[in-house]
């Protein structure tokens, strides 16, 4: 699964440029690094203006869809399986319709007995940008009087270092050609599932970092501290 992750970057240019689209939609007066985004606060989201073109919006981080009686079903929906997709009703119209691109450059997994979780941090090694496939939806509850987009993080099997500790990682575009392809309205669902594989073994790092990260409410530069030997010996 996925249930934190980062967006460190600080340079706004730069991940407009990466994410194609213009730096004015970043807000870049307000842009704010993120250490440790978690579910049910709001991140940035890409999605298809247009057939050649994208656009940035802000969303709440687990699904929720019209017939849902409230908003408590997002904390089960923060991660779709690729495997059921089109078979999950939570999900099927937002893959055939609703598909958007979740940028970040890492993410967390933990190992250890609960009450002493040791978190890991995977991300590349050149810290480029991971495009994680993903699916929103717009919608307003009864009694609400605004619409929020939300989204959920397409998870599938994990592969390299992640694969040792988890079974499941996000789901990361490759390149900007399976980025457009996964936000082409149009496009086939066996195609789109073709896209949802596992990493490439060696296409991330771990690194083990600071336990300040199990706690959503820290969200500073000090999440990614290196972690004592002992949190690195953790992975093998």
């Amino acid at each position: 699964m996925c249930g934190r992750f980062t967006l460190t970057a600080e340079n706004a240019d730069w991940i407009a440029e990466q994410l194609g689209v213009t730096v004015a939609e970043l807000f870049e007066e307000s842009w704010k690094p993120r250490w440790n985004v978690a579910p049910m606060q709001e991140h940035w989201i890409v999605r298809a203006r247009s057939a050649e073109q994208r656009e940035l919006v802000r969303a709440t981080w687990g699904l929720v869809n019209s017939w849902d009686s409230d908003r408590s079903t997002a904390a089960r929906q923060i991660n779709a399986r690729s495997e059921t997709l089109d078979e999950r009703p939570a999900y099927r119209d937002a893959f055939r319709s609703s598909r958007c691109i979740i940028p970040a450059d890492g993410f967390y997994e933990w190992t250890g007995k609960r009450d002493a979780r040791r978190p890991f941090w995977f991300h590349r090694g050149d810290d480029t940008l991971l495009m994680f496939a993903g699916l929103y939806v717009e919608t307003r509850l009864p009694g609400e009087t605004e619409t929020t987009t939300t989204f959920t993080i397409v998870t599938t099997d994990a592969s390299g270092p992640v694969g040792q500790i988890h079974d499941r990682m996000p789901a990361i575009l490759e390149d900007d050609q399976a980025v457009e392809e996964w936000l082409y309205p149009s496009r086939q669902p066996d195609r789109l599932r073709a896209l949802l594989r596992p990493a490439p073994e060696d296409s991330l790092i771990a690194r083990a970092v600071s336990r300040r990260v199990n706690s959503v409410a820290v969200d500073d530069p000090a999440c990614l501290i290196e972690a004592e030997s002992e949190t690195q010996g953790a992975l093998i």
